[in-house]
């Protein structure tokens, strides 16, 4: 059976995701969803669809939203789902779920992963509040803990319930993640870059939304941004900050993608 699996990776964890699988189960193709939305319509013929993504703010992100608008596959495809997470998935694989529905489509399988924090923005308090809500938490295990499990229920196209957090974290978390994304797309506003960059260009050849121009030997950013921080953690001087950043962090990205893995705008 073939198989058709989109990634949105901003620092490598999803990409490794979907390597994993793709391994796993043989005979497949993977696309960055960052290039597949550049097109009007994404047409797809795989018999086995897969979506994989981190978690932003409880949600979806921005991207994925756009790329299952404007989705069309047969409506027998057995489609699944893969969302890392730092701390809690919320209602995510819930949310994908209706938004299928609304393209005739159905989200048969939907796992939660545990992936490193990739966002180097410190919490605040409703962050916190939010994540403790959550018990269920402490539960969630990584990709190379799940894969037998994940890959068994793949290869049998088995139904599989999409997994989400405790009630009471799924209602705080929803509210916050509409006014969270509403902010991102700006976000890049207040970006500093620093005297170390030195215009290598990664950034703009990384940004999942061509986000990102060079002028006068400085990049500029173009206000769609998904806030990924993709142009962040892949720089290789740490040139762009924001002054919410938690100074205790460190730059990350995932130890088994390099940058080249990473370069869309090419």
């Amino acid at each position: 059976m073939n198989t058709t699996i989109f990634y949105f990776s901003a620092t490598g964890n999803s990409l490794n995701i979907a390597r994993n699988i793709a391994d796993k189960l043989g005979n497949c193709e993977l696309i960055p969803t960052a290039k597949a939305i550049r097109n009007e319509k994404i047409s797809i013929n795989a018999s086995r669809i897969g979506i994989i993504f981190p978690v932003f703010a409880w949600g979806m992100p921005r991207i994925v939203e756009e790329f299952v608008n404007k989705l069309s596959v047969n409506n027998k495809a057995y489609i699944f789902a893969v969302a890392s997470c730092v701390a809690i998935q919320g209602n995510t694989l819930k949310d994908l779920k209706k938004a299928l529905r609304t393209k005739g489509l159905d989200l048969d399988a939907a796992f939660a992963v545990k992936s490193a924090r990739s966002s180097l923005m410190k919490l605040n308090k409703l962050d916190n509040i939010i994540i403790k809500l959550d018990q269920q938490r402490l539960k969630i295990k990584t990709i190379e803990e799940r894969l037998p499990e994940i890959i068994n229920i793949i290869k049998k196209n088995d139904k599989h319930k999409p997994e989400t957090s405790s009630w009471t974290a799924n209602i705080f978390g929803s509210m916050f993640h509409g006014m969270a994304v509403k902010t991102f797309k700006n976000i890049d506003s207040d970006f500093v870059i620093e005297d170390s960059c030195t215009t290598c260009g990664n950034c703009v050849k990384i940004c999942p939304r061509n986000n990102i121009i060079i002028i006068k030997n400085r990049p500029e950013f173009q206000h769609n941004c998904e806030f990924c921080h993709a142009c962040i953690q892949w720089c290789p001087n740490f040139a762009i900050k924001h002054p919410k950043f938690d100074i205790i962090l460190k730059q990350y990205h995932n130890n088994a993608v390099k940058v080249q893995d990473m370069l869309i705008n090419t």
